[in-house]
């Protein structure tokens, strides 16, 4: 910086005088050498001038006289090889060598001393580096980076890396570095919710792979590693040929909590599944898997329709045929309850076990029905009213509780019905049907029943089922054995039951049941927790 006085009466002598003529050369600035500019700043009655292009000039000057060995007061040495260099320099570049010469670490007489390599000697090198690989990532190398990040504790290169990977994981799969990373860093990759795939089976055969890369050493990591598979996502047949039957999976009895939850998922209805918390994103798919068993010509045939790829497949066969009988999904298994063999009404009570795809017998009904009403509700199953006979109806309500094996009875109808149906909506279990004329609701917790409201006709073997906290009464057969086309809805926050709309045709003896949507998206929360 120059400085002057009033009207150009310099003070600073004949340097100055020359500094304002131009820059002053360096031992190295040839005539084509680009110069910096004196800027002019006036402040008041004085004018400041600033040398734009000084700090180059100083620059260049000092790394002529390190070239030169000129001036130099102190040698570094790294193995044999020696540099000269000025302690200013050092002191102004690096935090390190400033408390070194400020505390007087180093003598100033002539005696050479060893220093230990230190980290802070490295760290802006360290950067450098971590900077380069990051720009040079690639699907390739990328798998290799994250491992050298890891082994050296570069913890924003590993962050930036799995990143890298997270975003471009269907790309690097195929990379022959990918089965040796460790299990917490895959685990850490796979947890993430916003892992790039195009479908959720990628992740299951990722980690199949893996595992069996190191079979007999990663096997017992398989429960921990598949936590982050999200299961319910996988397409129902992809689960069920795939994953339930894969050799693997079946000597793990650690994974079967994690598989019982995805058969949860896809066979459930209206359950509530205590516990962890599932929170879903919706998206324009549907999840629907229906089973259609029994009948009067098909007694002992079970299939199970899958809308993902609209198919009907035929699964294992019933131990004992039967019809007008009735289904319940408890607990991830369907339960086929009483009906008629075609001899007389049957108390047998079976289980489909989808991980097995096999039928057992649980403990039989304590009275033989036919066209009941059923239904689940807070783990437990419920049969209500039927026919013991072809004549007669009964108002028993048998309860049973898997948890036992056990049934016992709870109060009974207020009226004697076959020919009905149940469904549980909110804490009561709604029945109506048969020759009733009314919609009745049962407290599980209270054990006690209550009329809703009546019906203008009677509808036998009608359907139920809840939509937007609403019941929907669908078709039937009235006093005159005609079937009806009408849709009942019952709101129960205004208490009140009106005609909804008319069926395209009138049906009976069917069933109803509400198709929620499917998610793609699925992140576990424990309850009580925040979610943000």
């Amino acid at each position: 910086m120059l400085m002057a006085g009033q009207r150009g009466a310099w003070t600073m002598g004949d340097v100055v005088e020359k500094s304002l003529e131009g820059p002053l050369a360096s031992p190295t600035d040839g005539p084509s050498q680009k110069r910096g500019d004196l800027v002019e700043i006036l402040n008041g009655d004085k004018v400041k001038f600033d040398d734009t292009g000084l700090s180059l000039i100083l620059q260049n000057g000092l790394e002529t006289l390190r070239l030169e060995n000129s001036l130099t007061d102190v040698i570094l040495c790294v193995d044999i090889q020696e540099f000269s260099c000025h302690r200013v320099v050092l002191a102004a570049a690096s935090n390190y060598f400033r408390s070194t010469y400020l505390s007087k670490r180093l003598f100033h007489h002539p005696e050479s001393r060893d220093e230990e390599p230190r980290e802070e000697h490295f760290l802006r090198m360290v950067d450098a580096c971590a900077s380069f690989l990051t720009e040079a990532l690639n699907p390739e190398n990328c798998v290799g980076i994250l491992r050298l990040a890891d082994t050296h504790s570069l913890d924003s290169l590993k962050k930036q890396v799995q990143s890298y990977i997270i975003q471009n994981f269907v790309q690097i799969l195929n990379a022959e570095e990918f089965l040796e990373l460790p299990v917490d860093t895959l685990y850490h990759i796979l947890k993430s919710d916003d892992l790039y795939v195009t479908e959720e089976a990628q992740v299951f055969e990722t980690v199949m792979s893996w595992v069996r890369h190191k079979q007999s050493e990663r096997l017992c990591l398989l429960p921990y590693i598949l936590e982050n598979v999200r299961l319910p996502l996988l397409d129902p047949w992809y689960f069920v040929e795939m994953v339930e039957a894969d050799p693997l999976i079946r000597q793990c009895p650690e994974v079967f909590p994690l598989l019982q939850e995805a058969r949860m998922y896809h066979l459930s209805g209206n359950e509530e599944i205590m516990g962890e918390a599932v929170f879903l994103t919706p998206c324009s798919d549907f999840r629907c898997s229906a089973s259609l068993l029994g009948g009067k010509e098909t007694q002992h045939d079970v299939w199970k329709y899958n809308s993902s790829i609209n198919k009907w497949i035929q699964i294992e066969y019933l131990n004992i045929g039967r019809w007008r009988h009735k289904m319940v999904v408890l607990g991830g298994k369907v339960y086929v309850i009483g009906g008629f063999d075609g001899l007389q009404r049957i108390n047998n009570v079976e289980t489909y076990d989808p991980f097995h795809n096999c039928w057992s017998e649980v403990a039989p009904l304590p009275v033989h029905v036919s066209s009941f009403a059923a239904t689940s509700h807070k783990k437990k199953l419920y049969v209500i009213g039927g026919g013991p006979n072809g004549k007669l109806a009964t108002d028993k309500t048998q309860c049973y509780d898997p948890s036992t094996n056990k049934w016992n009875f709870k109060s009974s109808m207020p009226v004697e019905a076959k020919c009905i149906n149940a469904v549980s909506f909110r804490d009561r279990i709604y029945v109506v049907g048969g020759a009733m004329r009314a919609l009745y609701a049962y407290s599980p917790l209270e054990d006690s029943w209550c009329l809703v409201t009546q019906l203008s006709h009677e509808r036998a073997s009608c359907g139920i089922a809840p939509c937007n906290n609403r019941l929907y009464i669908t078709g039937g057969r009235d006093e005159k054995n005609e079937v009806i086309a009408t849709v009942l809805c019952w709101d129960p926050e205004a208490q009140k039951l009106t005609e909804e709309c008319v069926l395209p045709r009138g049906v009976s003896h069917h069933g109803s049941v509400t198709i929620r949507k499917s998610y793609t998206h699925i992140r576990r929360i424990v309850p009580g927790a925040v979610s943000v």
